[in-house]
Protein backbone atom coordinates (compact mmCIF):
# COMPACT_ATOMS: atom_id res chain seq x y z
CA UNK A 1 0.00 0.00 0.00
CA UNK A 2 3.21 2.17 0.86
CA UNK A 3 2.93 5.15 -1.97
CA UNK A 4 5.38 7.93 -0.83
CA UNK A 5 4.06 11.12 -2.74
CA UNK A 6 0.43 11.43 -0.85
CA UNK A 7 -0.32 11.58 1.84
CA UNK A 8 -3.35 9.17 3.03
CA UNK A 9 -5.59 9.20 6.04
CA UNK A 10 -8.30 6.41 5.73
CA UNK A 11 -10.64 6.13 8.52
CA UNK A 12 -13.07 3.36 9.11
CA UNK A 13 -15.62 2.92 11.95
CA UNK A 14 -18.08 0.15 13.77
CA UNK A 15 -20.16 0.32 16.67
CA UNK A 16 -19.41 -2.76 18.84
CA UNK A 17 -21.47 -4.19 22.00
CA UNK A 18 -19.40 -4.93 25.33
CA UNK A 19 -20.59 -8.42 25.96
CA UNK A 20 -20.34 -6.99 30.12
CA UNK A 21 -22.61 -4.07 30.22
CA UNK A 22 -24.30 -4.43 26.63
CA UNK A 23 -23.27 -0.79 25.93
CA UNK A 24 -22.86 0.25 22.32
CA UNK A 25 -19.07 0.86 22.08
CA UNK A 26 -17.87 3.11 18.70
CA UNK A 27 -14.39 1.53 17.54
CA UNK A 28 -12.08 3.52 14.98
CA UNK A 29 -9.25 2.02 12.18
CA UNK A 30 -6.97 4.26 11.11
CA UNK A 31 -4.58 3.31 8.10
CA UNK A 32 -2.03 5.44 6.95
CA UNK A 33 0.20 5.81 4.30
CA UNK A 34 2.82 7.72 2.09
CA UNK A 35 3.89 11.14 3.67
CA UNK A 36 2.40 11.10 7.12
CA UNK A 37 3.27 7.35 7.12
CA UNK A 38 7.02 8.91 6.49
CA UNK A 39 6.56 11.60 9.63
CA UNK A 40 5.10 8.75 11.93
CA UNK A 41 8.30 6.51 11.33
CA UNK A 42 10.76 9.44 12.39
CA UNK A 43 9.01 9.21 15.90
CA UNK A 44 9.03 5.67 15.99
CA UNK A 45 12.52 5.45 14.56
CA UNK A 46 14.21 8.22 16.13
CA UNK A 47 13.12 8.79 19.47
CA UNK A 48 12.51 7.07 22.62
CA UNK A 49 9.52 5.98 24.34
CA UNK A 50 8.06 5.40 21.00
CA UNK A 51 7.91 2.07 19.52
CA UNK A 52 4.54 2.08 17.65
CA UNK A 53 1.96 4.50 15.67
CA UNK A 54 -0.21 3.79 18.29
CA UNK A 55 1.89 5.41 20.74
CA UNK A 56 2.82 8.55 18.92
CA UNK A 57 -0.75 9.11 17.38
CA UNK A 58 -1.78 9.12 20.94
CA UNK A 59 0.23 11.48 22.41
CA UNK A 60 -0.51 14.27 19.61
CA UNK A 61 -4.12 13.39 20.02
CA UNK A 62 -3.93 14.26 23.72
CA UNK A 63 -1.13 17.00 23.68
CA UNK A 64 -4.10 18.91 21.41
CA UNK A 65 -6.54 18.29 23.47
CA UNK A 66 -4.94 19.42 26.90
Amino acid sequence: MENNNINMIRMLDDTFINRETGEEVEDITIIIDGKFKQALNIFVDNLPGYSSYNEVISDIIFSVTQ
